[in-house]
């Protein structure tokens, strides 16, 4: 069949890949996320790293082969190529779309091949050892060929529907939380210990209450009374000292949990893709963090508790009821299947409520994040009475969430009561008539009502545990959905050349926020080591946007970015950070003294190397104003300093780290041109010591370069100085004509 090209190549980064012109089938350009791969786990991943390797060499081969299922594409051949590929964070890709008639002939022949190397090995094995053994490596990869499917299956990108993520199992939850607990054995021996000798001690009590019936109570001066008031009180203590000691263990190994709980999530949110975590509020990562992992702060305490305490209190209990009259015991014994059904029906429905509304605390936590840091815009618009509106509104949907999931909490509970509640007077109505009979003692029918309650107690907790562990299953599904996500930067691995020079180059460079948007489209244009260059472009032209693909905050859809001659996407991403210093326009500043905002990053810093960088960016008067100078305290994202302020202590902070390649992304923008000038004056010197570029708006600030750079339409529109651009780049002039038309009517 002829190939047929759509959107061909022309999406497709610069170096290597994938060729339509291999291709038998037609191909198209798909979004990367568009492709299931049911293959994710490699029995080879040596391949994938040769693959990926010889991508980054600029090196092409066939593109992958895929069958369309609905809006989703299934690759067909080529899995590692697509790892590979994939790995090097690319956002589109070239398929080659099969029909399904090929698919299935593939599947058929391999099927075919298959059957007849096993019927050729199982003949040849009934003579041959070599054939045996040969039989036992072929069942070995077909089993851990659909192994590695079925674990590949959760990590790979099926999406089928745009809903929400499913939740794992109850159970593998439940196992995961139990596994958290168990990194701490010799806290969980001592918890567990205390609980079986504390349910042991329980159930001693209660048979020295049969004892004491049939002997001290009911006979005068029974011998043994003394021996067992003395036992009685040896339990009591022993109680005493199993409660304080499994109410300790138990709360070490919960807080333990969750602080490791939260720090997972920390580190796991600081190596997050930008892009990614830019699409989530602030305010629902946070509640996570701190509401979700709160919400398992009784599992240890509580559920642990109640599962070892209650358990072995419940078994023993049964056991002993057996002991003393078995038929009693079995038509007690019948309410527990009923229970179990019980807990498994309404556990479901509970479980969906609680994980409703802790998404709805979520919600409610990102509200007040936003009017947080919003608090001058709500007060300026005169906004309050609809931000209280809007507060209120979610503060009480999660308020009914709540009560909807404790609605059904407490009808299971009711439930429970009253079927153990029942089974209990049958049994004492059962075992009165076999008193009346001579079957059993009168002390044999207390003990077993004892037990009997003790027996119950704990199906009847079960009904308040089946709420509390759904609740926490609820809260544990977000802890752990953020925990694994799979949309860590990529990590590289390439080093650079020492010294770092700070070659720059752009190849064909696309990047769009949304489909069928670009943002920047075939960019092309090099800076030279130790060159300054200034950028420009209309606003939303991509220029902030080039910044953050160079530091990889985002990954570019093709094209790719080489410095020094290595392509980024391949360099280590702390090499990479160290080469490269991007300073934003709104700087952020963490609260506490300057001096630690000063040395962020740069904690080595020698004071000379503090002491030129605070004289260069101009913070003398800041230091002076200051009651403790560079000890002075900060406060919250530098709420009581200026723009211009906020910016110089950037500029400051970015000179300590001596970068490679510094880009000012409008770094002065809020500082005046007057002191603009003294900046760049001071930092002349250093500045021609390093790649530098300068994102701005205004030309008193692009006119200090030989060198300018126009982006329009997300492609280099002019490249020259500043008087070349007025004369022959009209994207130039437009931008700058009524910064240039005063100067002009004043002149004339």
């Amino acid at each position: 069949m002829p190939s047929g090209h759509s959107q061909e190549s022309g999406n497709e980064w610069a170096g290597g890949g994938f060729d339509p012109a291999l291709a038998r089938y037609r191909t198209q350009t798909v979004l990367t996320a568009s492709v299931v791969d049911l293959l994710h786990l490699s029995h080879a991943p040596w391949r994938v790293a040769e693959y990926r390797e010889a991508m980054l060499r600029g090196e092409r081969f066939p593109p992958i082969s895929v069958v369309r299922l609905g809006r989703r594409l299934l690759i067909a051949d080529g899995h590692k190529r697509f790892s590979a590929y994939a790995a090097l964070g690319n956002r589109t890709i070239v398929v080659e779309m099969w029909p399904w008639r090929r698919w299935l002939a593939d599947q058929g022949r391999q099927l075919v091949h298959k059957l007849s190397q096993l019927l050729s090995i199982m003949i040849g094995s009934l003579h041959d050892p070599r054939a045996r053994r040969a039989a036992v490596r072929l069942f070995h990869d077909t089993v851990g060929h659909w192994r590695r499917i079925a674990h590949s299956l959760p990590c790979s990108r099926w999406r089928l529907q745009t809903a929400a993520p499913a939740t794992p199992p109850g159970s593998a939850l439940l196992v995961r939380l139990l596994r958290e607990c168990a990194r701490y054995p010799t806290r969980v021996a001592l918890a567990v210990g205390s609980l079986l000798l504390l349910a042991g001690a329980r159930l001693a009590l209660t048979w020295m209450a049969k004892l004491w019936a049939e002997g001290p109570l009911v006979r005068t001066g029974a011998a043994g009374a003394e021996g067992l008031l003395a036992a009685a009180l040896a339990l009591t203590g022993l109680m005493a000292a199993a409660v304080m000691l499994s109410r300790y263990q138990l709360a070490s190994i919960n807080q333990r949990m969750m602080e490791r709980l939260r720090a997972a999530m920390q580190h796991r949110v600081l190596e997050l893709e930008v892009g990614m975590l830019r699409r989530q509020h602030a305010g629902e990562i946070g509640s996570r963090v701190f509401n979700d992992v709160g919400a398992l702060s009784g599992f240890a305490g509580d559920i642990l508790k109640r599962l070892v305490g209650e358990g072995a209190v419940l078994v023993g209990a049964l056991a002993m009821m057996f002991y003393l009259e078995w038929r009693l015991a079995l038509a007690a014994v019948l309410m527990v299947p009923v229970v179990a059904l019980l807990l498994g029906r309404f556990g479901a429905l509970v479980r969906a409520r609680s994980a409703l509304a802790q998404r709805r605390l979520g919600g409610l936590s990102a509200a007040l994040n936003e009017q947080l840091h919003g608090l001058t815009t709500i007060k300026g618009y005169q906004a309050e009475a609809y931000e209280r509106t809007r507060f209120a509104r979610h503060n009480a949907g999660y308020r009914a969430q709540v009560l909807r999931s404790e609605r059904w909490s407490a009808g299971l509970l009711a439930l429970v009561f009253l079927i153990t509640g029942g089974g209990l007077v049958g049994a004492v109505w059962y075992g009165t008539q076999l008193v009346r009979g001579g079957v059993v003692s009168p002390g044999a029918l207390l003990a077993f009502c004892l037990y009997a309650a003790q027996a119950i107690e704990p199906l009847r907790r079960l009904g308040d545990l089946q709420g509390m562990l759904q609740r926490a299953l609820a809260a544990a599904a977000r802890v752990y959905e953020l925990i694994d996500s799979p949309a860590v930067e990529p990590r590289g691995g390439a080093i650079l050349p020492k010294p770092v020079r700070g070659t720059l180059c752009c190849e064909r460079l696309c990047f769009s926020y949304r489909a069928g948007e670009p943002v920047l489209e075939q960019l092309d244009f090099s800076v030279a080591n130790n060159q300054p260059l200034a950028l420009v472009s209309a606003t939303g032209g991509g220029k902030s946007t080039l910044a953050r693909l160079l530091v990889r905050f985002y990954q570019p859809d093709s094209g790719r970015v080489l410095l020094d001659g290595v392509d980024i996407r391949a360099l280590d991403l702390v090499e990479l950070r160290r080469a490269i210093c991007v300073v934003e326009q709104d700087p952020f500043l963490f609260s506490g003294p300057l001096i630690d905002n000063l040395l962020y990053g740069a904690w080595d810093a020698p004071r000379s190397a503090i002491d030129r960088a605070v004289e260069w960016a101009g913070l003398e008067p800041l230091l002076r104003a200051l009651p403790q100078g560079l000890f002075g305290s900060l406060a919250e994202a530098g709420k009581d300093l200026s723009g211009g302020q906020k910016q110089r202590i950037a500029l400051a902070r970015a000179i300590l780290r001596e970068p490679a390649v510094l880009v000012l992304d409008e770094a002065t923008s809020a500082i005046d041109s007057e002191g603009e000038a003294q900046i760049f004056a001071r930092m002349a010197d250093w500045l021609a010591q390093r790649t530098v570029l300068v994102i701005a708006h205004r030309l008193s600030t692009v006119s200090r370069f030989a060198r300018v750079v126009v982006l329009a339409g997300g492609r280099v529109a002019g490249d020259g100085n500043v008087i070349e651009l007025q004369r022959s780049c009209p994207a130039f002039s437009r931008l700058f004509a009524e910064q240039m038309q005063p100067l002009i009517t004043i002149s004339g």
